[in-house]
């Protein structure tokens, strides 16, 4: 594609209609115009594309795909005159709800929620996906007896080194690590670099600044933002912060994403529908700034650009946007963005 910049969004729904969006900003550079729209990829949950934004990949966030047990992901080509999808395959994981890309490898990889797995395919040339080349299923419980019955993969992402990936269990307390053998296409259990968080707090995703051998995890269930720091043998827990006002219904995390500069951190609580804003001292650790409303029903996920915040409303079927000031992190109040049935992944 050209140098335009796109923001892509996608959410749930059944593939006769559209579900993936394709988006760029008017001229005041904050409302989003719909330039293109994808049918055929239903509950397209999570998205990521390519460095050069050639290709999108989406999960296939369902119980059953093409008449078997577990969801699926789908390769799709973009180029200026629009989003063409390539094609589709199983992940045999139940419903898919990450989806992580090395190009470098061309390695793609699934997080399967609901039976705690996570899928690893190989990547044709054209960015097409090829044959699963590796399943792993994860066994055991957590102390919520409702949320954490069982495993539940929520999230996975590469250390700085990329010598492998942290996968995000929200039903164990856990992050465990993997490495990939690229000739055989096989993961393996790095046990040594799992990294255990307070029980029944429910991790669900990272981010990584830019420069600092630090990991900032949002858990679920208990609504905090944990400090980890990874540049040890064993990862260790520096800092473990709120991410809610004191005064505050019931609520659960949802996003968490990073300012470009690596400054700022932001976390989406989805029942007090807000964002909670930290600022990132030069040794990772992380001070309160603000607690934000989105504007919207259930911010399920969030984009962090340089001037704004996008959040994407699950419930309120829109994506509202919030002014950013670069020096001290806060937010303005929010305005609707764009329109579109249940969004819940917003990336650019």
């Amino acid at each position: 594609m050209t140098g335009q910049e796109y923001i892509f969004v996608g959410g749930y729904g059944d593939a006769n209609e559209p579900r993936i969006f394709r988006c760029r900003s008017e001229k005041d550079g904050a409302m989003l115009e719909c330039c293109a729209a994808l049918t055929g990829v239903e509950n397209s949950s999570y998205l990521t594309r390519s460095f050069n934004g050639d290709y999108l990949y989406a999960v296939i966030e369902s119980m059953s795909f093409e008449g078997q047990p577990g969801g699926g992901v789908a390769a799709i080509r973009c180029s200026d005159e629009g989003m063409q999808l390539i094609n589709c395959a199983a992940a045999k994981g139940t419903l898919p709800c990450h989806v992580l890309l090395d190009e470098e490898k061309r390695l793609l990889y699934t997080a399967n929620y609901m039976n705690g797995s996570l899928s690893l395919f190989r990547l044709s040339e054209d960015g097409g996906i090829l044959e699963l080349s590796d399943y792993k299923a994860h066994t055991g419980t957590g102390p919520n007896k409702e949320r954490q019955e069982g495993p539940h993969v929520h999230f996975g992402g590469f250390a700085p080194d990329r010598s492998g990936a942290w996968f995000v269990d929200l039903g164990l307390d856990t992050a465990l690590f993997y490495e990939v053998h690229e000739d055989t296409g096989k993961l393996v259990h790095m046990p040594e670099r799992d990294i255990d968080f307070p029980k029944g707090t429910g991790p669900r995703h990272f981010v990584l600044p830019p420069h600092l051998p630090v990991m900032y995890v949002v858990s679920e269930l208990s609504s905090e933002v944990f400090t980890v720091n990874i540049s040890g043998e064993k990862p260790e827990i520096k800092q473990q912060l709120t991410t809610l006002p004191e005064e505050h219904g019931t609520s659960t995390c949802a996003a968490i994403k990073i300012s470009p500069d690596g400054c700022f951190v932001y976390a989406s609580n989805r029942g007090d529908d807000s964002v909670a804003v930290f600022a990132a001292g030069a040794d990772g650790v992380l001070t309160p700034v603000e607690i934000k409303k989105t504007g919207g029903r259930t911010p399920r996920d969030i984009l962090v650009l340089e001037d704004r915040l996008y959040s994407a409303n699950q419930d309120d079927n829109c994506v509202t946007v919030l002014q950013r000031d670069r020096e001290t992190g806060c937010l303005s109040e929010p305005e609707i963005a764009f329109s579109c049935p249940s969004p819940v992944c917003i990336i650019n």
